[in-house]
C-alpha cells in the first residue's frame, strides 16, 4: 500500500492510499478475519475470484487505515451505512472516507476536512456513449470536453457526487466541471442545499486516471437516491 502525493492545493488532513491487487496472494488469510460478518457475506456474493479479492483486500486495508487514525484495532472499527446508503464510521470521529477500485488497483481516501469522494478508472475505457447523459449545458457550450478527454471528466464528476453522497444516475448534468490550474477543477452547481465542492486530478498508475473531491463538513439532508455508481466500485 502506497500513500500518494497530492496536489499542493489539497488541504492538510487528507490522505489517499493506492493498493495494487495480487489475485494469487495468500494475503487474504490475514485480511479475511478483519472483516465484519456483513463484509464477509458481501464478498462471498461475488462470483468472480478477482471481485472477491478486490472487496476483501480493499475493506481490510480501509479498516487498517481507519484503525491507525482513531488509535484502535481494525477489528473494532464499526462501519455502517448512513440513511442514503453511503458508508461511514458508526462513531463520530470526524473522519470521512471513500474507496474506489478498477482493474488491478484501488484507492482509499481519508479526510478530517469534509466529506470526500474518490474515483479511479481505466483510461482507455470507452465511455464516449455517455457524453449525452453527462455533459451539462455549460460544458456543452464551453466545449472543453471531448471523447479524447471525457474519462477525465467522468472521474471528477463521480468523485464529486460521491463526496456529496449522491449516486450518479440523476445528477451528472446538474454539476459543471471546468479545468482550473495545477490539476484542480472549478466545480459549479445551482443547488442551494448542496455543499461547495473542490476537485483535483491525482496521480494514478499508467493506463488509469483518478480524481479526488472534497466538500464542507455539512451533511446533506435532502432526499436523494441510494449511493450507487454506474461502474460500481465501492468496496
Amino acid at each position: 500500500m502506497q500513500r500518494l502525493h497530492l496536489p499542493r492545493t489539497v488541504p492538510a488532513g487528507i490522505e489517499v492510499w493506492l493498493l495494487k491487487f495480487d489475485f494469487h496472494s495468500t494475503q487474504l488469510m490475514d485480511d479475511w478475519p478483519l472483516l465484519s460478518l456483513d463484509e464477509q457475506m458481501r464478498a462471498q456474493r461475488f462470483r468472480q475470484h478477482e471481485d472477491q479479492v478486490r472487496s476483501i483486500v480493499t475493506r481490510a486495508a480501509l479498516r487498517r487505515l481507519l484503525a491507525e487514525w482513531v488509535m484502535s484495532s481494525p477489528h473494532d472499527i464499526q462501519i455502517e451505512l448512513d440513511k442514503f446508503g453511503k458508508p461511514c464510521l458508526s462513531d463520530n470521529f470526524g473522519i470521512e472516507f471513500n474507496v474506489s477500485h478498477a482493474g488491478d488497483f484501488a484507492l482509499i481516501a481519508l479526510s478530517t476536512q469534509g466529506e470526500i469522494g474518490i474515483d479511479i478508472e481505466y483510461r482507455h475505457r470507452d465511455v464516449s456513449n455517455l457524453c449525452i447523459h453527462v455533459l451539462s449545458p455549460v460544458e456543452r457550450a464551453r466545449r472543453v470536453w471531448s471523447n479524447k478527454n471525457f474519462i477525465d471528466l467522468w472521474v471528477v464528476k463521480e468523485s464529486v457526487l460521491k463526496a456529496l453522497g449522491f449516486g450518479i444516475a440523476e445528477y451528472l448534468q446538474a454539476i459543471t466541471v471546468l479545468p482550473d490550474h495545477g490539476g484542480s477543477y472549478h466545480v459549479m452547481h445551482d443547488q442551494t442545499e448542496w455543499a461547495e465542492v473542490k476537485a483535483w486530478s491525482i496521480d494514478a498508475p499508467i493506463h488509469y486516471v483518478a480524481a479526488l473531491a472534497l466538500t464542507s463538513h455539512r451533511k446533506l439532508e435532502l432526499e436523494r437516491p441510494l449511493f450507487l455508481s454506474c461502474f460500481s466500485k465501492c468496496a
